[in-house]
């Protein structure tokens, strides 16, 4: 068994751990690809368990079931086409949030409004494929020998894949209660990169509360660094988490 905890630095809806970061130390933790679920709020400062259990894993706090569930990964990652960092300025100019009084997550790290916020405010690309895009300096928060922890890239290709699942269908908050992602490089900090959000092989609307996403990563020659694929569920207007 092994722990690990989710500072209230990578806070993601209000008050929990955001899920692309705690996926990503999730898989760290195991040493192999993972296909995560997450089961509820992700609780911060708090010791999480890695528990082996048949078909895969569990992560546990001392609440009721299980905060994440994780098998081994099986399912293909879909690749798009590369965005050029300037195109990705351009649709970060349209980002759908930025006229909201209240932000849907303003404690994310990620995404949020605040100061400290990598700032991954995706919006529509206008090159007609309904794509969202935005650029993304990989900061050096963890830094190490110029490198920057792959798990900010986790937790930036998660929040891309948000706004895209949000707002590319109508106004809609959502939860990520599935998520697998693979970094293909280092990521250098002080670099800018292309984020890139779409449908991936999911259907293009919802399915009742339901919809999938992908998302990847691009630096600035087109060649891929990062992807992931997620699935989602439309936030209720009594969770506390995510303004709707």
């Amino acid at each position: 068994m092994t722990t690990f905890r989710i500072g209230h630095r990578f806070q993601g809806p209000s008050g929990t751990g955001q899920g692309g970061w705690t996926s990503a130390l999730f898989e760290r933790t195991i040493g192999e690809p993972l296909t995560i679920s997450i089961r509820r709020g992700i609780p911060l400062e708090t010791d999480l368990e890695v528990i082996e259990v048949p078909g895969g894993w569990e992560l546990h706090d001392d609440g009721p079931g299980p905060v994440m569930t994780a098998r081994p990964r099986t399912e293909p990652f879909v690749d798009t086409e590369p965005v050029s960092i300037d195109a990705a300025a351009g649709a970060r100019s349209r980002f759908p949030a930025a006229a909201e009084v209240v932000h849907p997550v303003p404690d994310c790290f990620s995404c949020g409004p605040i100061e400290s916020s990598m700032g991954v405010h995706a919006g529509p690309l206008d090159d007609g494929t309904g794509r969202f895009a935005v650029d993304w300096i990989a900061p050096d928060w963890t830094e190490t020998n110029g490198e920057t922890d792959g798990a900010l890239l986790w937790a930036a290709l998660d929040c891309a894949t948000a706004w895209y699942v949000g707002y590319s269908a109508g106004r809609r908050p959502a939860f990520t209660v599935g998520y697998a992602a693979e970094l293909l490089t280092p990521i250098e900090a002080g670099h800018t990169y292309t984020l890139v959000a779409w449908n991936g092989d999911y259907p293009a609307q919802w399915d009742g509360r339901k919809r999938g996403g992908a998302s990847a990563a691009f630096d600035r020659n087109g060649r891929c660094v990062g992807r992931s694929r997620s699935f989602w569920v439309a936030a209720t207007l009594d969770d506390p988490r995510i303004t709707v």
